[in-house]
């Protein structure tokens, strides 16, 4: 008989116990929750029949697909319930909203791609390493898989969905490596879930060889301090280059956010950092001058608030408008992209601002702390963007460590003490070359 109950110094155990032999291999155990023979009996065939089977697997992969739940506890998960299975798992750090809208948007391509090609793979477990390489493949090649962009745009009376299909359908490395880590996130959180014997998207990034945006010379924030007439301008450059802030934190940010001289009640809206940042003088003097035009108002700049939130795309339009209008070139063209990239809008205030705090020796963690960066690798990665004379210019102030003979330094002077100085490094930026190079044969024949 396969099954028994066991002598015990009382008479009998109460459980019925199984034992069985498959493939010369000895098994043996407890048939839980049976009071007879006849359940126990069921519970022994049961055993034996799920061992039989899983020893007729012709491979590892074999053993885990048809035996999945046994052996990991996993469940069927299927490819369009995951991201939302995903969102509610408990992470260390929540992503802002405009961020975990864009990881939707990029697995919902991932999950129609695998309707469109692979139909019968409903679930997480159906997905295979073929499937993962075939679709990295296509964003390197072709961009996403679905190429109608959907959005929304405020009418008159009521929010207006419209779409449009892009002209370009290459993508840059970072926005390929930002989509392929976004899916590799749902199924590394998932795995358990789904009883996944691995990560199929386990394929190496791309070099993120990006296009790195520049800060705004000396002379370019001369002319957009010169400039901020227009209603959107002020608060947008004000805020930006005081705070580095991104611009659609900036375009939102409420007065409850701030209080004591600090922004310190707001959290990026990316990846969801609470910042706290000190206002600066120039912000301070605007934010005074602001606060009576608002009123009771949301808003530090309810204009640009609604804007933005309407039309984002419509803000930063403006930005590149008006520094295109002063002469500042805001785009570049770069080899095997078919259009220009944005080097120099409103990002980059956020460069110029992390430039100028290295520049005058803001301690790294302090600026990554202002930044809202997570590392300081993110951090030094807006600290690239210093010119040769002014690497030279700071870097002959530092102490001589080594002892060795220097020749003296030339103390700099001070602030508007010199006007005449200041104004020839603004011609200096700003006249055209045939003008510097009368000045400069005028002065040498003197």
């Amino acid at each position: 008989m396969s099954v028994r109950k066991r002598k015990t110094s009382s008479g009998q155990s109460t459980e019925y116990h199984y034992e069985f032999m498959q493939g010369g291999k000895r098994y043996y155990g407890v048939c839980e929750g049976c009071t007879t023979e006849r359940a126990a009996l069921a519970y022994e065939k049961n055993i034996r029949d799920t061992v039989k089977a899983a020893a007729e697997q012709k491979s590892v992969k074999a053993l885990i697909d048809n035996f999945r739940e046994v052996l990991t506890g996993g469940e069927a998960l299927t490819l369009a319930d995951a991201f939302e299975r995903y969102m509610a798992k408990p992470k260390k750090r929540i992503p802002g909203e405009h961020q975990q809208q864009r990881n939707r948007t990029y697995w919902n391509d991932f999950a129609a791609f695998m309707a469109a090609k692979y139909p019968e793979a409903v679930n997480l477990s159906d997905v295979t390493d073929r499937h993962a390489e075939e679709y990295i493949t296509l964003l390197r090649e072709s961009g996403a898989f679905v190429k109608e962009v959907t959005f929304t745009r405020q009418g008159r009376r009521r929010a207006i969905e419209a779409t449009y299909t892009p002209q370009c359908d290459k993508l840059a490395p970072r926005t390929i490596n930002a989509r392929h880590k976004a899916i590799k996130a749902v199924f590394a959180w998932l795995k358990d879930d789904a009883g996944l014997a691995r990560n199929p998207f386990d394929i190496p990034t791309l070099d993120n060889d990006t296009v790195s945006r520049d800060a705004f010379t000396d002379a370019e924030l001369a002319r957009i301090g010169d400039a901020m007439t227009m209603p959107y301008t002020q608060p947008i450059f004000t805020i930006g280059l005081c705070t580095g802030l991104t611009l659609g934190d900036i375009c939102l940010l409420r007065w409850d956010e701030i209080a004591d001289g600090w922004i310190n009640n707001k959290r990026r809206r990316k990846t969801g950092a609470m910042l706290d940042i000190p206002i600066m003088p120039p912000l301070a003097a605007f934010l005074e001058q602001q606060r009576p035009k608002t009123g009771a108002g949301e808003f530090v700049a309810p204009e640009l608030a609604a804007m933005y939130q309407t039309n984002p795309s419509g803000v930063m339009s403006r930005v590149k408008s008006f520094l295109e209008g002063l002469g500042i070139q805001t785009t570049a063209r770069v080899e095997g992209r078919s259009r220009a990239v944005s080097t120099k809008a409103a990002h980059a205030m956020r460069h110029t601002f992390a430039y100028l705090a290295g520049v005058y020796n803001v301690p790294q963690p302090i600026v990554q702390s202002v930044l809202g960066h997570m590392s300081p690798e993110m951090t030094a990665l807006y600290q690239k963007h210093a010119s040769r004379e002014a690497k030279a210019k700071f870097l002959k102030q530092m102490p001589n460590v080594l002892g060795a003979p220097a020749a003296p330094l030339k103390q700099l002077p001070a602030a508007g003490t010199e006007p005449e100085r200041a104004e020839l490094h603004r011609l200096a930026d700003t006249l055209p070359i045939e003008a510097i190079r009368a000045i400069v044969a005028g002065y040498r024949s003197a």
